[in-house]
């Protein structure tokens, strides 16, 4: 996924909010799978249920890979709350959302020092007293930390989707949405794209999310992006229509629109193709 700059533009933040709040997510959720795998292993070699299991401290050490969970928090993270700070904070205003953030990257960053404080404790001290109470805690706290750090990503998410109308009419939100939709769900970027479009215009639907996007692209002569757009605009509309049958005239219409759109942006090409033939 692209990085985008903090300092560029206050025009910029609601998406590099989005891009950074999804790829947090995801590189979390790969961690946290990474060490509910792990866990599951000891679980099945030693036998015992995983409430009483006792892991030693080189088990300890493996649990995490530090190097990803520095980079998840210094890379995505740390700039989440930072554009999250800047865009809410400069509005004088107290959002849940923000909150929300803070408390990612506060249980993230204790996460990374108790980790560091168990891989970097001199291992000729491994018997001593003070290790021992060291690692009791890092044992205690790691399932307890992680689980509250994947609830906070899921409400933080459900806030962010309640925030998204308010970024509705901003075209870099629009277009980046649509161009790096693999990037903000890897595994179902039809399914999440949908669902974002929907959020985003929750009384017109997520086909006219897709109107919006391919206006903005066949305004700004991106007929390609256009035109492909406004197909998936076609088929979000098909699915739309049978829950949402008290809306079909609306849907019709959108559906109309998206047709005359494609058919304007193919003889955009078309045109494009013969000039430059």
């Amino acid at each position: 996924m692209r990085r985008s700059r903090l300092h560029e533009s206050p025009c910029g933040l609601p998406w590099r909010i989005i891009e950074h709040h999804h790829a947090s997510r995801n590189n979390f959720l790969s961690l946290y799978e990474a060490y509910e795998r792990r866990v599951a292993r000891h679980v099945h070699t030693s036998g015992v249920g995983r409430e009483t299991i006792k892991l030693g401290p080189a088990e300890t050490r493996d649990l995490f890979d530090t190097w990803r969970l520095k980079e998840l928090i210094e890379r995505w993270v740390r700039p989440l709350r930072d554009a999250s700070h800047a865009y809410f904070r400069d509005k004088d205003v107290t959002e849940l959302y923000d909150t929300k953030v803070s408390r990612i990257y506060h249980e993230l960053s204790i996460l990374k020092e108790e980790h560091l404080s168990v891989r970097e404790f001199p291992h000729e001290l491994a018997g001593a007293r003070e290790f021992a109470r060291l690692f009791s805690e890092v044992s205690k706290y790691y399932p307890q930390r992680l689980m509250r750090v994947h609830e906070l990503f899921e409400r933080a998410g459900h806030r962010l989707e309640e925030l998204l109308p308010a970024f509705a009419a901003d075209q870099i939100v629009l277009r980046s949405a649509y161009l790096f939709r693999d990037d903000l769900w890897p595994d179902e970027a039809q399914a999440g794209l949908n669902r974002f479009f929907d959020k985003m215009f929750p009384e017109q639907g997520a086909a006219y999310g897709f109107l919006q996007v391919a206006r903005s692209f066949l305004k700004a002569g991106f007929y390609n992006h256009a035109a492909a757009s406004a197909r998936m605009g076609v088929g979000a509309g098909g699915r739309q229509a049978q829950p949402r049958s008290s809306r079909a005239k609306e849907v019709r219409e959108t559906l109309a629109e998206l047709d005359r759109l494609i058919a304007r942006a193919g003889a955009e090409l078309k045109a494009l193709h013969e000039q430059t033939a």
